[in-house]
């Protein structure tokens, strides 16, 4: 017998439903006598046994594709809730830290809540905010591919920890004794 049927079995589910859907009313005809009915074991056994084989695999290729879709669905949603609970965490031990910030941490968030900044350029390894780097409530912009000037490196302050800048303002100066930058170590 000529295995060259089994290429069926690369058709695509709503090909497979299909097939087992027309079959089903080739069967249907015969048995309302609407085509001549044979006694052909063709159409016996091998008829009903063709639709219960298609239907089975149609089925079970639907099943595995919505198995798959449901899988990354819950994975999405599994990950978006993982990076929620991080944020949270992550203001919690910014908020706890405030009371614990050097003048010049508190001067470089006061300086950029004054000006509206939520970026700036400082030494490669942050400058002043290099503690604050460290505990990620300050973040590297640098691109791969760059080229940065050692003096003049990006950095942003996260858009969590923003959220948090504005809503205790009160707590980070507005005023500066000197003119230079607060994140700067550098004097010009």
């Amino acid at each position: 017998m000529d295995s060259g049927w089994l290429v069926i079995l690369k058709a695509s589910a709503w090909q497979l439903l299909g097939i087992s859907v027309a079959l089903g009313v080739f069967q249907y005809l015969l048995w309302t006598e609407f085509i001549p009915p044979s006694t052909s074991p063709l159409f016996v056994y091998g008829l009903p046994l063709a639709i219960l084989i298609s239907a089975g695999l149609g089925l079970a290729s639907l099943i595995e594709q919505v198995t798959k879709w449901a899988t990354a669905e819950f994975k999405k949603q599994r990950e978006a809730r993982d990076q929620d609970r991080e944020i949270a965490k992550h203001q919690r031990k910014f908020r706890e830290h405030i009371p614990y910030m050097t003048e010049s941490e508190l001067a470089i968030y006061g300086y950029l809540l004054k000006h509206r900044r939520k970026s700036f350029t400082a030494e490669m390894d942050g400058g002043h905010a290099a503690s604050l780097y460290k505990r990620g409530f300050i973040q590297t912009d640098a691109q791969i591919g760059h080229s940065y000037n050692p003096f003049e490196f990006p950095f942003s302050v996260p858009d969590h920890i923003w959220s948090l800048l504005e809503e205790t303002r009160e707590q980070f100066p507005s005023e500066f004794k000197d003119r230079t930058l607060p994140w700067s170590r550098r004097h010009f």
